[in-house]
Formats: C-alpha cells, structure tokens, sequence
C-alpha cells in the first residue's frame, strides 16, 4: 500500500470539519442550559410584621422567568441570621411545612411565594420586623446571577402584597 498525500488531505480536512461541527454542537448545548443574563426578575416582595420576641418572620414574592429552565437554591438577607424556603400542603386534614434544598423556576413561567404555599422562612431575627420596614433579599439561582430585592414589612397578619390582592384564596 502506498501512501497518497492527496487522500491523506483530504481525511484530514473531513477531521477538521467534524472538529468544528462538533464544537458548535456542544457550545449549542451549553447555551441552551444557561438563562440569559437579566431573564429572572423578582417581583412584589413583601413579608410580615412580627410579634414582638417572635424568632421567625416569612418572606414572599414571585420570581417571572423569561429564559431557560433554572432553580432557587439559596436567600440570604441581613434581617435575618438564616433563611429557609418552605412548602406548605394539606395532607390529611392537617398542613404540614416541609423545608426545600431547591425551588425549580420552569422556563418562561412564575413561582410564587405566597401564603399557604411557598415560603421564605427568616430565622433567627436580628430585630422585630416592624410595618413600613424594608429589608432586602439576595436569591442565588442554579444557573443565572443573585437577584436582589427589597421586600415592605406589611401589618401583623396580613394576606397581601402591597397593592395586591388577597393571596390566600
């Protein structure tokens, strides 16, 4: 068998396009897994005055996804030594809290944060959370930056965003 330098070109070339076919393809893919940058907002934060000595206050807002498919893995806040998501479900007559590692965000859709649902659970309290205060949130996702927020202290109680309507229905 000889060797012929144009079949020997030739299949390197064939490599070569292969290469780069391949490199797009996996770049493609990558892409696809990342949200776009800015594609989460977090929206109508709000929490509840707490009785006074109370160790636990709650936090709720809605997170509006625009991009890929993503997950709430951790809030932090300065209000608050520790910071919880919880579920809330009826089982049996009775509701029960369950605490989450994650909250999947699907693409293009909302979560929300509500009463009788999801939760921020702020642990720990460094002060009594007072009607009028404002506290901020960092939420850090799976795939997408932090988001920080501001959420408005609302009366002891209350069932409501601000402005909004009532959410425990």
């Amino acid at each position: 068998m000889r060797f012929d330098p144009t079949v020997f070109a030739v299949r390197r070339f064939q490599l070569a396009q292969f290469a780069w076919l391949l490199i797009v393809i996996l770049s493609a893919s990558v892409m696809a897994v990342e949200p776009a940058a800015g594609s989460l907002v977090v929206v109508n934060a709000w929490s509840r005055a707490t009785a006074p000595g109370a160790p636990v206050g709650v936090a709720y807002f809605e997170i509006v996804n625009s991009g890929g498919q993503d997950a709430l893995i951790h809030i932090e806040t300065a209000a608050a030594r520790q910071v919880e998501m919880h579920s809330m479900a009826t089982v049996g007559g009775l509701m029960q809290m369950r605490p989450l590692l994650a909250v999947d965000v699907p693409a293009h859709g909302r979560v929300r944060f509500e009463p009788s649902g999801l939760h921020a659970m702020l642990i720990d309290l460094v002060r009594p959370l007072k009607k009028g205060d404002r506290f901020e949130l960092t939420l850090a996702f799976q795939h997408s930056a932090p988001v920080r927020v501001e959420a408005i202290v609302q009366d002891l109680g209350t069932m409501t965003a601000p402005g909004g309507k009532d959410t425990d229905k």
